[in-house]
């Protein structure tokens, strides 16, 4: 039997926890009538299992007959990847056959049924939307890792465009916190803050002791103590699955050194890089377990509001969270021994 488990970011492994909860919703909101909401975002930190979650529900709704799945690359011409997509789709390209005008761009001509010429992409999109409305049929559109590049600004507000003339599009798109805020800052597209935003956050432990306990047909005990390295990182559940499968089920020191490398030069060594200097000396101040708000402010001597404010932000970046009231704790496995590793 092959590894379960795997180290690529973005691919569904063969063994993995799926997010029930945040997938239904998504699921149950886009096939109501009528839909309650037409957008979705989906953040976390990187490892978190954002592509694989969106990922289940596109595969779900693929299976919809009334339900076509497009994906794009948002480092490309967005626009001109849907229209190209949903000419191309096998379940709706015979709804395009009949040739009463053309529109072509960098090598793709589209040929579909109208009265009018068609000067750009943004009107050949929805023109194809009303036909496949006609058809009693819906596009999802799946946009993985977003940045706040032209691309996607232009993208976002014909979107917009089209949810207000009630067209059958849906949109998930996922993406780190702080790119998300920052195509969000932009004046143009204040309808994405009124967008629900998903946090993927820990997974259970339990049912990663579970999984484990099922591959290495191990105790509950030992189980248990395999997921509770792992804090819940949906990244480190793979990581740590992988090795200790590679080394016949056993944990020793070396699967531990290994485990820290892995998290370091994949995902830490990025995730610091990215930090500014005020959230990298709080985090430095941050014990190996909970700490309360109150000494930590002593610490870094900060003001209430100013720590309150990076707090939320290390909070959804998903670095840290909030165990009790009054109280915080780093929730990256292992993420302490990073920090005083490092020379400051």
């Amino acid at each position: 039997m092959s590894n379960p488990f795997i180290l690529t970011f973005g691919k569904k492994p063969n063994q993995y926890i799926s997010r029930p909860k945040a997938i239904q919703r998504i699921i149950e909101s886009f096939t109501s009538t009528p839909s309650p909401e037409q957008i979705y975002m989906i953040t976390g930190i990187r490892g978190s299992g954002k592509t694989v979650t969106m990922t289940a529900i596109s595969k779900e709704l693929q299976e919809h007959e009334d339900f076509i799945v497009v994906d794009l690359n948002s480092d490309k011409d967005l626009l001109e990847g849907l229209a190209s997509e949903l000419y191309q789709n096998s379940k709706i390209n015979m709804i395009f056959t009949k040739k009463e005008f053309s529109f072509s761009f960098k090598g793709i001509s589209f040929s579909i049924e109208g009265a009018t010429p068609v000067l750009t992409v943004e009107t050949l999109i929805k023109m194809m939307l009303e036909k496949i409305q006609k058809k009693n049929k819906k596009v999802l559109i799946t946009i993985d890792e977003v940045t706040n590049n032209g691309y996607m600004k232009i993208f976002a507000k014909t979107f917009q465009a089209l949810v207000r003339q009630d067209l059958p599009v849906y949109l998930i798109m996922t993406g780190l916190y702080e790119n998300i805020s920052k195509l969000q800052d932009d004046k143009t597209l204040t309808f994405l803050y009124r967008a629900p935003k998903i946090y993927l956050e820990s997974l259970n432990i339990s049912s990663i002791a579970f999984s484990y306990k099922n591959i290495f047909n191990i105790s509950d005990e030992q189980a248990l103590k395999m997921a509770n390295l792992t804090n819940g990182y949906a990244y480190a559940y793979q990581v740590l699955g992988y090795l200790v499968y590679e080394n016949n089920g056993i944990i020793d020191d070396m699967v531990i050194n290994n485990f820290d490398q892995y998290l370091q030069e994949f995902v830490y060594d990025k995730l610091w890089f990215e930090l500014s200097t005020v959230e990298k000396n709080i985090m430095k101040n941050f014990p190996e377990g909970e700490i309360s708000t109150k000494d930590l402010i002593s610490k870094i001597e900060m003001d209430n509001s100013y720590f309150s404010m990076y707090r939320d932000r290390l909070i959804k970046k998903g670095i840290i969270y909030s165990p009790s009231y009054g109280k915080v704790k780093i929730v990256l496995p292992r993420f302490y021994n990073y920090i005083k590793s490092k020379e400051f």
